[in-house]
């Protein structure tokens, strides 16, 4: 479905596809009798095909409108997605819309039935944080008309659609920077999968500081990390049984940086003095607990305020440019990171 086309996709969408009446349709889509199993299988696979969702509450929804907004998002249990959530409430809040939040554990599938659950109640745009291991949700918003701005993860090259992002090549860059200037050499990177636009672009930023200095990067050092999973501990556990053999860090994300100095820790050694540690988010710029982590700030209420104002905008007139912005990072320097007593 072209952009700006707010229609969704009907009962007489699946007709004219099919050649089936709309009662005929409306019983197999209700599973009623009377139906062959051949007419119904026909029947469920046009209406996957263009994208039909039902709508629950379309009866109880003369205006078209729910003043509903959903927001999805791949870890609700994130302090990250929390404060984004947060303020992304408030304000749309101050638009006079409520909000229903979800998450999907960064699995496409759960992706998907975030947002079937979304078009069946009816809300009237979405914000999401995609898991960008497939793009069945998005092409059921699309095929739906249905408003929706991606937050902090984009598709560059293959989607049309308004983005607000921060500059994660910049913070990944800004991160390698500081661990060199410290004196590492030996860094550790703990990325999430090479799918999500922000993992790619931090370690692609990291990659290049190291590169303008001359610093070889050690393949084994480069490690993934399922981030829905909290697998980090486990990561580090098994790094460290013959001790470690770096002498910093650089983590995806401020939690998994926290995971990182928990298992550091178990095993007797001290941050910094025994390893350097640098995060991604700030996310105590907003809330308040130890360690003190060295780390790259991202405005995170000017990304939640601006994909409002975007979506609010989308949901008045669909058929405008997409917008894309991306957010400046900066480095905070605090007290994980400091020079290497000795060089791996």
């Amino acid at each position: 479905m072209p952009r700006g086309d707010r229609r969704r996709v009907k009962l007489t969408d699946i007709a004219a596809r099919t050649g089936f009446t709309v009662g005929t349709i409306s019983k197999a889509l209700q599973n009623k009798e009377g139906i062959s199993h051949e007419t119904r299988e026909s029947i469920m696979k046009a209406a996957k095909e263009i994208g039909y969702i039902a709508n629950s509450q379309a009866g109880g929804l003369r205006s078209g409108s729910s003043k509903t907004v959903a927001i999805i998002v791949s870890d609700i249990a994130n302090p990250l997605f929390a404060i984004e959530i947060k303020i992304c409430v408030e304000e749309l809040e101050k638009h006079g819309y409520r909000a229903i939040v979800m998450g999907t554990e960064e699995r496409p599938e759960r992706e998907e039935q975030a947002v079937v659950s979304a078009l069946n109640k009816n809300v009237d745009g979405v914000l999401l944080c995609p898991s960008q291991q497939s793009m069945a949700g998005i092409r059921l918003l699309q095929q739906n008309g249905m408003p929706f701005v991606l937050m902090g993860r984009r598709f560059e090259e293959e989607l049309d659609a308004d983005y607000v992002v921060c500059d994660d090549e910049k913070g990944g860059y800004l991160a390698g920077e500081y661990l060199a200037q410290l004196g590492h050499r030996r860094i550790l990177v703990i990325t999430a999968g090479p799918y999500i636009s922000s993992s790619r672009e931090r370690l692609a930023g990291f990659k290049r500081a190291m590169e303008e200095r001359g610093i070889a990067l050690d393949p084994s050092l480069i490690l993934q990390s399922d981030v829905s999973a909290h697998d980090s501990n486990r990561m580090i556990d098994a790094l460290l049984q013959g001790g470690p053999d770096f002498t910093a860090i650089f983590a995806f994300s401020d939690y998994i940086a926290w995971e990182v100095i928990y298992a550091l820790n178990r095993h007797g050694l001290q941050v910094p003095r025994d390893v350097s540690v640098v995060g991604f988010d700030d996310v105590q710029s907003h809330m308040c607990f130890p360690p003190p982590l060295t780390t790259v700030h991202f405005p995170k209420r000017t990304i939640s305020t601006k994909s409002v104002e975007l979506l609010m905008e989308r949901i008045r007139r669909s058929d405008e440019t997409p917008a894309r912005l991306v957010l400046d990072t900066y480095l905070v320097v605090r007290e994980t990171a400091a020079s290497p007593a000795n060089k791996a």
